[in-house]
């Protein structure tokens, strides 16, 4: 194991790193086949430099971080409960029109 970590480290592996004991083990109680083990791993890899990338364009672009739906607090905006649901919707997407947000400087 210490052996995998080493050669993974070196190939710059880090999602396959952080997965692999876990796979590992998994793979062996139900006899996979290697390929299916080695789909497995890559997939993790894969799916871990997809979002690390993401993640570090979101930085570069210097978008709000933690901004979400869930996160917005209704009875503190001055926008009417119904405009807010409209725009959570996002219908207005398929119908292409824009949106703009405007308010003082520094309000998030």
């Amino acid at each position: 194991m210490a052996e995998l970590e080493g050669l993974c480290r070196r190939l710059r592996l880090r999602y396959i790193r952080q997965q692999a004991t876990e796979v590992l083990l998994t793979a062996k109680a139900q006899r996979w086949d290697p390929a299916e083990l080695l789909r497995v791993l890559l997939l993790a890899e894969i799916e871990g430099r997809d979002a690390s990338s993401t993640e570090n364009r979101r930085k570069a672009a210097r978008f709000p971080a933690g901004k979400t739906f869930e996160s917005w607090e209704p009875s503190r905006s001055s926008i009417t409960a119904a405009t807010q649901q409209a725009l959570r919707s996002l219908e207005w997407v398929d119908r292409h029109e824009n949106v703009v947000v405007a308010g003082p400087s520094d309000c998030g």
